[in-house]
């Protein structure tokens, strides 16, 4: 995991050297963010569910993880509108780190290294199902909000458009099946870069002012994401029974740090990129030693 957290830290530290350094225009970070959006995400998207194991009991898993996500962001964007007074903009972006985990690169390597090879399946059925269809359900209609200032029926729908959640839909269909090497290893490759890609486009956001300016969401955010979710899916766990090994990989994706694309959606639909990017970088951080003292716990 300290490896993972790492390569996170390096990459970002990057992007923002490119940022001090002016080697790119201020353009960059949101374009590579449209390329991640619509080319290399629905990739990692398709690779992670269209060659997983489909176990009955691991359906138990979704319904608990997006009950416990879509609460907490409900709960976050409620605190950052009516306690903090943000803007649309700037309470969806605080709501979308506060609940949004990085159940996928930061998440599938922990759980392989701490519970094995049979855990992941169930890390899987957390990040797609649970995490993924929260954010471009509730997460996208948020967005949308967060950009038009209003909600509408067409929210909903939104995240329909959305080559990610295609790409799922199409890794359903097509699970199991045998692929043609050629597609594969194209589909690996664009996967391979989502994260870099991601993580440098934050650094080249990064704005050192954003991180005291904003320090009290900072905290709350934080608070939110790497201890009340977790302490959440603990709750239905214990409300509704999984098998132990189940149970364990709710509540360690739970207590993941913020989702790294929670930024690409702030860039892509205008809310408020600093902020986002800011959550991120403090959660991670702060991550390094809440996830193995969770694990201690369980």
């Amino acid at each position: 995991m300290g490896q993972v957290l790492g390569l996170m830290f390096a990459l970002i530290g990057l992007g923002f050297l490119l940022r001090i350094l002016r080697v790119f225009p201020k353009e960059t970070a949101p374009l590579l963010n449209r390329f991640v959006l619509y080319v290399t995400f629905p990739c990692l998207v398709f690779r992670s569910l269209q060659g997983a194991a489909l176990d009955r009991r691991l359906w138990s898993i979704p319904p608990l993880a997006y009950t416990a996500i879509s609460a907490l962001f409900l709960l976050a964007f409620l605190i950052g509108s009516k306690y903090f007074r943000l803007p649309p903009k700037r309470a969806v972006s605080f709501a979308m780190g506060a609940a949004f985990g990085n159940t996928a690169f930061l998440g599938y390597p922990f759980i392989l290294a701490l519970l094995g090879e049979e855990g992941l399946p169930a890390a899987i059925f957390y990040d797609q199902l649970g995490n993924f269809l929260s954010v471009y359900t509730l997460g996208v209609t948020f967005c949308v909000f967060g950009k038009t200032g209003k909600f509408s029926g067409k929210n909903v729908t939104e995240f329909l458009k959305l080559p990610p959640f295609n790409a799922f839909l199409l890794a359903l269909l097509l699970n199991g099946l045998p692929l043609p090497p050629f597609l594969l290893g194209v589909i690996n490759r664009l996967a391979d870069a989502t994260v870099p890609l991601t993580m440098v486009a934050i650094g080249l956001s990064l704005s050192p002012a954003s991180l005291s300016k904003d320090a009290p969401l900072l905290g709350v955010s934080a608070l939110l994401k790497l201890l009340l979710l977790p302490l959440v899916a603990l709750g239905l766990v214990k409300l509704f029974p999984l098998p132990p090994l189940y149970a364990k990989v709710l509540v360690l994706q739970s207590a993941t740090p913020t989702l790294v694309s929670s930024y690409v959606f702030a860039s892509v639909y205008e809310l408020d990129t600093e902020l986002s990017s800011s959550i991120i970088c403090a959660t991670t951080l702060i991550a390094l030693g809440s996830l193995p003292l969770w694990n201690l716990l369980l």
